[in-house]
């Protein structure tokens, strides 16, 4: 089983925006205009091994955050 990469989660105006400390790794996501859903807005990822691992991690922790601010049910 793969270690939990740390991830950090922030509000930026109307971006979720999802970093790894100590790296370059950053994901933005949005409320899609039109559906219920979130749209990826800006990456910032370097080749890695963990890379598949952090992606997968913050888009979880992005909708989780979008369910709380009630972007998305």
């Amino acid at each position: 089983m793969a270690a939990k990469v740390y991830i950090q989660v922030q509000v930026e105006d109307d971006e979720i925006v999802i970093t790894k400390p100590g790296t370059a790794f950053l994901l933005g996501y949005r409320k899609s205009a039109e559906e219920q859903r979130l749209v990826l807005t800006r990456s910032r990822v370097s080749p890695a091994a963990s890379i598949s691992e952090f992606r997968a991690q913050a888009f979880q922790a992005a909708a989780s955050k979008a369910r709380e601010l009630g972007w998305i049910v």
